[in-house]
């Protein structure tokens, strides 16, 4: 209908992840529309208090670039918009299963592939190398139970259940998962999809990233042979 857009499925998966994991630290960051008519999008980005003070904050340099993300060669990562880095005040959700607590400052950066499906890079700084290792080792144990979590909310929503999760790889520092489920929407986009995560554990900092592959976008699924290479490169760049 001319003149009226409705928000692509990319636009509500990225908008309801962001929105509740940043209503966890009080603030709405960014609102995201791609439009169906066009692809056109828009941002909206409110300002986010400052960090915590004394909250030592990485630096943009410590992210991998949007070429070194996983599956590059396919996705062709673009930022979504620049990165923000704000104060937190309470746990930060990563999926249905696993959140971020105790840090002091968040820095966050989102991604849109040429599929128009989600990625994120979020670095959490924490006061020290014990707090940081405490939060990466409750990631652990969260994403532990994710599979039997994910198939509780599918069969509650959906009636059935299908979630698989896996661990893909680990190295001392990481630990990179996927879960193959037809998503329940709300923090994820509804429908056959497979997430794929991963979490590294540097000094005071741990970082995360993300991305997900939505069935019938792809034309070949993501091969995870080289997380385990992901998680070093996230190491490396963390120093």
């Amino acid at each position: 209908m001319p003149g009226h857009r409705r928000p692509s499925r990319l636009a509500r998966a990225v908008l309801r992840r962001r929105t509740a994991a940043l209503a966890a630290v009080g603030a709405l960051a960014v609102l995201a529309a791609v439009g169906a008519c066009g692809g056109s999008t828009q941002h909206s980005v409110a300002v986010a208090p400052p960090p915590a003070a004394g909250a030592v904050v990485p630096a943009v340099g410590t992210r991998l670039s949007a070429d070194q993300l996983p599956a590059d060669a396919a996705e062709h990562w673009q930022p979504l918009a620049a990165p923000r880095t704000q104060q937190v005040t309470s746990a930060v959700r990563l999926n249905e299963c696993a959140s971020v607590s105790g840090a002091l400052a968040w820095q966050q950066q989102a991604y849109v592939s040429s599929y128009r499906t989600p990625a994120e890079q979020d670095l959490f700084s924490f006061q020290d190398g014990p707090s940081a290792r405490s939060a990466y080792q409750n990631l652990l144990t969260q994403m532990g139970s994710c599979q039997s979590q994910s198939r509780a909310l599918q069969t509650k929503e959906l009636g059935s259940s299908d979630a698989l999760v896996t661990r893909t790889a680990t190295t001392g520092q990481g630990t990179a998962w996927s879960r193959q489920w037809t998503g329940v929407e709300g923090i994820s986009a509804a429908g056959p999809q497979t997430d794929h995560l991963y979490a590294v554990q540097q000094g005071s900092t741990l970082a995360v990233v993300h991305f997900d592959e939505w069935a019938g976008t792809h034309a070949a699924p993501y091969s995870t042979r080289a997380d385990g290479d992901l998680l070093t490169s996230v190491a490396l760049k963390l120093g």
